[in-house]
């Protein structure tokens, strides 16, 4: 029955029964309020129309779309992988060796460099750049990359379009390629994977002097398209460190240069950057990531100490900010020993070492779980290739 049709029945009923007149009026009245708030937000939405605003939301919308279509592509895709293995950029793991500068090595990996004792190649000249060490990540050549600048300023890559060096070589910082120069006042602060950007439930983000927090992943849209994530700092001087993606009741360690090593939960964490780890004046952060079931934590330390524990014995941190647990020893703090690295393992692994020399080694984790450290030297950053991507797999 259309409104017109309720009218009159309701004109009919009130002279059939003028006691029922005011209730008509007040049924019509409702009525009348509920086309005129419809009617306001049939103008609203054509205004929006009218001036793009709509539009321009939806355009957003689909390029996001399409950005995460074609990351799964990429990732996934037989045609992918069919490309990559015809132009010889294996579908195995590549290793990116990266600056605070922006400066990127792409280091093709295949089965005789994941043995125990290989060398991938040597960076010569000055290896820290504006006070930082490089950083160490294994990434599947078909991945989108995210860039994160220590201003919060966020771009991405494809992995495939940054040049490939073979093993083995000897390179300098100014051979190295620069997808996205830093601006200024800023340096680049960690390289992320993105393929499995639509699996997560959150960002997680860890500044340099141990802010945390969570934003949800409903958020990517805008913070992709806005090519902005944000600090995550409570301090004016910090910075943003360190990013990944993880998914409900998953478990991060964050761990310290001075050897603080905290758990936390994260669905305890605050969408708001929030001081979780209390830090002495000369201590940061220098690692942070997500632990599985199975995981050990292992640290490594600049002379090459290999301290390494089971996942599972890393209580999650309550709320509020405390101090971690301390893992070097205040005697061995006082010798200088500091930790440069860390990362989730298996036995199975193998870790990428970067030695104050500048050169890249690789160590099978079984292998140093007994020895219990790395001969040969000092070290400035680790890195891990997960065994289960060391056989051609882009999964």
């Amino acid at each position: 029955m259309t409104f017109s049709e309720k009218i009159e029945e309701w004109i009919k009923e009130a002279e059939t029964r003028p006691g029922s007149a005011l209730m008509i009026l007040k049924l019509v009245a409702g009525r009348l309020r509920d086309v005129t708030e419809r009617n306001e937000e049939l103008l609203s939405e054509n205004i929006a129309l009218q001036n793009g605003k709509r539009v321009e939301e939806y355009q957003k919308r689909i390029t996001h779309l399409e950005f995460q279509l074609e990351m799964f592509k990429r990732r996934f895709g037989a045609d992918m992988k069919e490309k990559l293995e015809s132009t010889g950029d294996a579908a195995m793991l590549n290793l990116l060796v990266y600056n605070a500068q922006g400066r990127m090595f792409r280091i093709a990996m295949n089965s005789e460099l994941t043995v125990s004792g290989a060398s991938l190649g040597k960076i010569s000249g000055e290896i820290a750049t504006g006070g930082e060490f490089p950083r160490l990540l294994a990434i599947p050549a078909g991945e989108e990359a995210l860039l994160l600048f220590t201003t919060g300023r966020i771009s991405t890559i494809p992995v495939a379009n940054i040049p490939m060096l073979e093993a083995g070589g000897n390179w300098s910082w100014e051979q190295a390629a620069l997808p996205d120069e830093p601006h200024a006042g800023e340096l680049l602060g960690c390289v992320l994977p993105l393929a499995r950007l639509s699996l997560a439930d959150f960002i997680f983000q860890v500044s340099r002097r141990g802010s945390v927090k969570k934003t949800l992943i409903s958020m990517s849209e805008s913070i992709l398209s806005n090519k902005y994530l944000g600090k995550g700092a409570t301090q004016k001087a910090d910075h943003a460190f360190d990013v990944a993606l993880c998914q409900k009741k998953e478990r991060f360690a964050v761990i310290t240069y001075e050897g603080r090593v905290m758990g936390l939960d994260v669905d305890d964490l605050s969408y708001a950057a929030e001081e979780r780890i209390r830090l002495d004046a000369t201590d940061f952060i220098v690692a942070s990531f997500v632990l599985h079931k199975g995981d050990a934590l292992m640290c490594l330390t600049q002379n090459g100490k290999v301290i390494q524990r089971e996942a599972s014995t890393l209580e999650p941190a309550k709320s509020g900010s405390g101090r971690g647990q301390a893992w070097i020893p205040a005697s061995r703090l006082e010798q200088g020993i500091r930790f440069v690295g860390a990362a989730a393992v298996r036995l199975e692994d193998m870790l990428v070492v970067l030695g104050a020399d500048g050169s890249l080694g690789v160590h099978l984790m079984r292998d140093l779980a007994g020895a219990g450290a790395i001969q040969g030297g000092t070290f400035l950053a680790v890195g891990v290739i997960p065994a289960d991507r060391t056989k051609g797999a882009l999964a």
